[in-house]
């Protein structure tokens, strides 16, 4: 009796074949995938993201989409509470906000606020001409970085602009009760975002001791021509900081004097990325002064 012939081929070596593929597959796709989030595909990628952080949900579930911020810290307010005793004692109404931030792919900063491990009100800064997302202010769609405040009817509960020898920004709020399911949208300039200008001194009201208001005529003509380039979302944020108008201190969003400090041009250790970035934040300082100085000369800015 013959012995079975040998097989033309061997299972061993094809099933070591088809891992070795099937590895190689999952790795080029890994690859594939990450790189095209961070190049072409990062802008949908991160408002993918975006679109799915709403106020109310919890802080794990926005680091399960983003991961872990690259600043926190804390701040104390005080809880509005109506009909309140005049013995009650305020203790019972301090509250601890955690604030957190992340840079999201050079294009924008995102910004929570959270009470408990909840997001009571979140905002969005963007920094990049790429990143001009179409934002819904209960039924009017604005684009940020691009449409002036005067896309949105004049209807703000409370407006704000402040101006310094470096800082400067401005808010509105806008609240449509139940219609917007009760949440409140500022929108504003902030120092750091894209598209950036502030009023000019002589635009704020000389009556007002807070030298926050504009005058009338100004703030119309600040309206029509400044982009929006900051949006933030409050659902559930009831305090009397954000009522007097302390809350978000010099900026709407993002702290420009906390994040500047990771670019590349503060680094301790020099480079030549950090030179090359001073000289371009130079020249687009020096552009963005020239254009807000020809806008002041414009007659729309008389």
């Amino acid at each position: 009796m013959k012995p079975d012939p040998e097989p033309w081929y061997s299972t061993s070596l094809n099933l070591w074949q088809l891992a070795g593929v099937l590895v190689a597959s999952w790795t080029l796709t890994k690859t594939l995938t990450e790189g095209w989030r961070r190049t072409i595909g990062r802008r949908r990628y991160v408002t993918t993201r975006l679109r799915k952080i709403t106020p109310g949900v919890r802080h794990d579930y926005v680091a399960s989409l983003l991961g872990e911020p690259t600043w926190q810290s804390t701040k104390h307010c005080t809880r509005v509470a109506p009909n309140e005793p005049e013995d009650a004692d305020d203790e019972d109404r301090k509250v601890e906000v955690t604030v957190r931030t992340w840079p999201l792919s050079k294009l924008c900063y995102l910004v929570t606020w959270c009470e408990d491990e909840v997001v009571v009100m979140y905002g969005i800064t963007t920094t990049s001409w790429w990143f001009r997302p179409w934002i819904r202010v209960h039924e009017t769609r604005i684009r940020l970085g691009k449409s002036p405040f005067a896309a949105l009817a004049d209807s703000a509960v409370i407006h704000r602009a402040w101006l310094g020898n470096r800082r400067f920004g401005y808010f509105e709020e806008h609240y449509f009760g139940n219609l917007g399911g009760y949440r409140s949208w500022y929108v504003g300039v902030n120092d750091f975002g894209y598209n950036a200008f502030p009023a000019a001194d002589d635009w704020f009201d000389p009556s007002d001791l807070s030298h926050t208001l504009l005058l009338p005529d100004r703030r119309k003509a600040y309206r029509a021509s400044t982009p929006i380039n900051t949006v933030v979302v409050s659902g559930i944020a009831l305090y009397e900081e954000i009522q007097e108008g302390t809350f978000f201190g010099l900026s709407l969003g993002i702290d420009q004097d906390l994040v500047r400090l990771a670019d590349p041009e503060y680094h301790v250790l020099d480079s030549r990325i950090g030179r090359a970035h001073r000289r371009i934040r130079a020249w687009r300082w020096n552009l963005n002064h020239r254009s807000w100085e020809k806008k002041q000369r414009s007659p729309q800015g008389q």
